[in-house]
């Protein structure tokens, strides 16, 4: 279970989702149409670590996973990585 921070007509309001980030925000859509504006910044590490739960979870790909990673600058990508090899050692 992943809980989010979805922007709403200016308000925080919290999601749990068990689903994929393009899926909860999709799902959000639909429930608050155009009132909703988006997820809050999330940590790195956070996002990281949901990206990583989706590749494991066979709910995202290698290659999207490496899409994400080069849309990071230097230092992010690093820090990624770093967190996916400690999770793969788990």
């Amino acid at each position: 279970m992943i809980q989010l921070t979805a922007i709403v007509k200016g308000t925080a309001s919290t999601v749990l989702t068990g689903r994929t980030l393009d899926e909860a925000a999709e799902s959000c859509r639909d429930r608050f149409g155009n009132r909703f504006e988006g997820f809050a910044p999330m940590p790195l590490e956070v996002e990281a670590g949901i990206r990583w739960i989706e590749y494991r979870e066979r709910r995202t790909t290698r290659v999207d996973l490496e899409a994400w990673l080069s849309g990071l600058d230097e230092a992010d990508e690093r820090a990624a990585r770093d967190i996916f090899n400690s999770k793969r050692s788990r």
